[in-house]
């Protein structure tokens, strides 16, 4: 698109330029008096564009010195963002770092292995007590009666 808009202002700009010098073809003596003491012929269009040329350069010369303040203030704010964004990486690490360190501290130890064993052979023992407890036994019956 820029390159298009170039085209449409660059074209009608040559062609005032090549019909200004073509109807101002005469010529005009030029003297600068501490340069040129002797007058030089010179075609008017030349001092024309001349003074056009000169004014398009201080213009520009003007304006890059008019933006030098915009110019460091950008340079300023790009190195800021780059440090800032610097910064974030590094506190985006940490914060990885310590949720991962924070899963695993909460994560509790997988249980111990359970280890079957066979039974050992024990010597018999006496009866519990609850087998002869006066609830759960029943009540004998004696003969004499």
């Amino acid at each position: 698109m820029g390159r298009v808009l170039y085209w449409i202002a660059f074209i009608p700009l040559c062609l005032v330029v090549i019909v200004f010098s073509v109807s101002n073809h005469a010529t005009a003596e030029l003297s600068l008096w501490p340069v040129l003491t002797d007058p030089v012929p010179f075609p008017v269009y030349g001092i024309a564009l001349v003074a056009l040329f000169a004014g398009f350069v201080l213009g520009g010369i003007v304006a890059w010195f008019q933006g030098g303040s915009r110019r460091r203030l950008t340079r300023e704010l790009r190195r800021r963002s780059e440090q800032e964004q610097r910064e974030i990486a590094k506190l985006r690490e940490r914060l990885n770092r310590l949720e991962a360190s924070n899963r695993q501290a909460t994560i509790p130890p997988p249980p111990a292995p359970v280890v079957s064993r066979a039974p050992a052979a024990t010597a018999p023992s006496a009866p519990s007590p609850s087998a002869t407890s006066p609830q759960t036994a029943s009540p004998e019956v004696s003969p004499e009666r």
